[in-house]
C-alpha cells in the first residue's frame, strides 16, 4: 500500500549533510466543541488529506486505517501480538491448506440498518479480485485467494490457489454493502460518489467530509457490545493541517487532541511538554529505492547493487530522521517473527566503485562522471514527491552518488502525479515507500516482486521484476506454514534480493504522533494510529 507524503521538514543538522533543503487553525467541529456529549469530540490534527472510503479501490494508509478502525467492520482485527483475532467473523474453520470457511456475526448492519451478510463479503471479494477496479485489495491481500462461495446468509467459504502459510491474515479487509454499489460498473469504482458519502457498518458513523479540510465521524450507538459497544467519543473529527509547526502549537494550546504525525525534529518540545505525551513505535513503512529494470543501466544487477553500496542509509537515518527509523533489507521488518537477522549490504563506496569497473563502468573523460563501453553516461533521474523529506533524502543521495561517478538528475513532482508515473513504469529510479498493512509476509514480495505481476497494468511490480528464483522462493515462503522453515525461505529470499537489487532498501520509519492530556485512550502500535479510536474520549 503506498502511503501519502508526510509535510515536515528535515532539522538544521540536516541540511548541514551537504544538501540544501527550501522550505490553519480552526475552532471544533462547529457541533458543540471539545467536551460536548459522553465522550466528547475528539479533534485529530494531520496534515494530509484522505482518500474515498472504499476499501475496494482505496490505496492510503490513512484512510485504510479510518476504514478498519472507524466505518467499517472487518472480517478478523489484530490483537497486540499481531495475531487475527475475530471480528465480522465471529469463528473460523481452515479446511486443512487448501481453504478457510467464516461464520459472520448476526448483530452487525450497515448504517442504513440492513444486515451485513456473507453476500456483501463475496460482492467485495469478487470486486477486488477484478482487474478492472485496480484493486491494491486483490493483488496485496488476495493473491493466494480463488474463490468465494456463500454457503448461507452468515456463511462464506475462501478456497486458494494453493497452500500458503498465514491464510488468515488475507482477510483484514472490511466488506462492502452491495446493495448500495452492486449497479456501479467495477471501471468506475474509484470515482463512485459512496465514497464521498459512504454508509459503513463499524463503530462510527460517516457524517460529513470536506476536502483538505476535515473529517467526520459519529458515534454509532447501536454498534454490537460483542465487538466493543459504542465508541467512547460521541464524534471524532480529523482537521486537516498541513503545517506541522501549526499543528503542534494547536496541540499545545488544546486546539487539537492528537497530532498524527509529529516531525522528529519535534521530538524534544514534545517531551519537555508536561502535557503531552509521545507516541513513538516501530512502523510498518519502508522506504526504497526502486531501479526500473527494464531500463539501463539497471538492466544489469551489479549496477543496482553498486548503487546500493554507494548510499550512506544509517547518515541518512541519523541527520534526517533523527534517529526515528532503521535499516531495511527487504519487506520484512526487523520486529516481525519471520526477519531472518541479515545484516543490509554495507555503506562501501570502494566496492561499489569496483562493481562499476567490473561491469564497464569509467570514468573515460575525467569529468567525474563513468560513461560504459559504448560511451553511454552513467546518468539518470531519480523521482520523488514534493514532501520535504524525501526531497532531502534524494538530495543526499544524488550526492552520495556523484563520488561513485554517477550523475543523478532529480525530479521531484506532486504525490499524486509521482504515483500515476510510478505506476506507469515512466522512470529510471524513483524514491517511493510501501506500507506492510496486513502482516502477511508473502503479500509485499509477491506484489513487488513476483514476474506474474510485471506486466499487469498499474500492478505493484512497478520495477519490472522478473526473476525466476525469486518467483520460487516467493511460493516457497507463501506455502511455508511452519514458521522456522518461513524464516529460512525469507532469508535465502533477502539473500537473493541483497545479489539482485531490484530494491535499494532505504529504511523502516518509526512512527510518530502526539496527543494531549486532555484525551484517554490512546494507544497506538504497529497496527497503526487509529487502531484504538473507539476508546478515545475527552476526559
Amino acid at each position: 500500500m503506498d502511503r501519502s507524503p508526510r509535510s515536515w521538514m528535515p532539522t538544521p543538522a540536516a541540511v548541514a549533510l551537504a544538501v540544501v533543503v527550501t522550505a490553519c487553525g480552526g475552532d471544533g467541529d462547529g457541533s458543540g466543541g471539545a467536551g460536548g456529549g459522553r465522550g466528547g469530540t475528539v479533534i485529530v490534527g494531520m496534515d494530509t488529506d484522505f482518500s474515498g472510503f472504499n476499501a475496494v479501490t482505496n490505496s492510503s494508509w490513512y484512510t485504510d486505517q479510518a476504514i478498519k478502525y472507524g466505518l467499517y467492520t472487518p472480517l478478523v482485527q489484530y490483537d497486540e501480538g499481531l495475531a487475527p483475532r475475530p471480528y465480522l467473523a465471529e469463528s473460523w474453520e481452515l479446511d486443512g491448506d487448501t481453504a478457510v470457511t467464516f461464520r459472520l456475526r448476526e448483530d452487525v448492519r450497515w448504517h442504513d440498518g440492513r444486515p451485513v451478510t456473507a453476500e456483501d463479503v463475496k460482492f467485495t471479494f469478487d470486486l477486488a479480485k477484478n482487474p478492472e477496479t485496480g484493486s491494491l485489495l486483490g493483488s496485496a491481500y488476495l493473491g493466494s485467494v480463488a474463490s468465494a462461495e456463500v454457503l448461507d446468509p452468515r456463511t462464506i467459504r475462501f478456497a486458494f490457489t494453493a497452500p500458503h502459510a498465514q491464510a488468515l491474515e488475507d482477510f483484514w479487509w472490511a466488506p462492502m454493502p452491495k446493495h448500495l454499489l452492486e449497479d456501479v460498473a467495477p471501471a468506475e469504482l474509484a470515482n463512485a460518489p459512496f465514497n464521498r458519502d459512504p454508509v459503513g457498518s463499524g463503530p462510527f458513523r460517516f457524517r460529513e467530509w470536506r476536502s483538505n479540510d476535515r473529517l467526520v465521524l459519529e458515534r454509532n450507538d447501536e454498534f454490537p457490545a460483542a465487538l466493543g459497544g459504542p465508541p467512547a467519543a460521541e464524534r471524532v473529527v480529523f482537521r486537516v493541517v498541513p503545517e506541522p509547526a501549526t499543528l503542534l502549537t494547536e496541540l499545545l494550546t488544546g486546539g487539537i487532541h492528537i497530532d498524527i504525525p509529529v516531525a522528529p525534529d519535534q521530538t524534544d518540545r514534545i517531551e519537555e511538554a508536561s502535557t503531552l505525551a509521545l507516541h513513538s513505535f516501530p512502523g510498518n513503512t519502508l522506504y526504497y529505492i526502486g531501479w526500473n529494470t527494464r531500463r539501463e543501466p539497471f538492466t544489469d544487477a551489479a549496477v543496482r547493487r553498486a548503487m546500493t553500496l554507494a548510499i550512506d542509509r544509517q547518515e541518512i537515518i541519523d541527520a534526517l530522521l533523527r534517529g526515528y527509523g532503521s535499516p531495511a533489507t527487504s519487506t520484512i521488518p526487523a520486529w516481525h517473527e519471520y526477519d531472518p537477522g541479515l545484516a543490509p549490504l554495507p555503506h562501501d563506496p570502494a566496492a561499489a566503485g569496483r562493481l562499476l569497473e567490473e561491469a564497464g563502468w569509467a570514468d573515460r573523460n575525467g569529468d567525474g562522471v563513468r560513461e560504459g563501453p559504448g560511451g553511454r553516461r552513467l546518468a539518470f533521474s531519480l523521482l520523488t514527491s514534493e514532501r520535504p523529506l524525501n526531497r532531502a533524502i534524494v538530495e543526499v543521495v544524488q550526492s552520495q552518488l556523484r563520488e561513485v561517478g554517477a550523475a543523478v538528475e532529480i525530479q521531484v513532482l506532486e504525490f499524486q502525479t509521482m504515483l500515476t508515473q510510478h505506476r506507469g513504469r515512466e522512470f529510471d529510479a524513483v524514491l517511493s515507500n510501501w506500507v506492510l498493512d496486513n502482516y502477511q509476509m508473502a503479500s509485499a514480495p509477491y506484489s513487488l516482486f513476483h514476474s506474474s505481476q510485471a506486466e499487469v497494468e498499474g500492478s505493484a511490480n512497478r520495477s519490472g521484476v522478473r526473476d525466476p528464483e525469486l518467483d520460487r522462493l516467493i511460493e516457497e515462503g507463501m506455502a511455508a506454514t511452519d514458521p522456522a522453515a518461513a524464516r529460512d525461505v525469507w532469508r535465502r529470499f533477502t539473500e537473493r534480493l541483497q545479489r539482485e537489487q531490484p530494491f535499494t532498501f532505504m529504511f523502516w520509519l518509526d512512527e510518530l504522533a502526539a496527543s494531549g492530556d486532555a484525551v484517554t485512550g490512546v494507544v497506538m502500535d504497529p497496527r497503526g494510529e487509529f487502531q484504538s479510536m473507539a476508546e478515545w474520549a475527552v476526559r
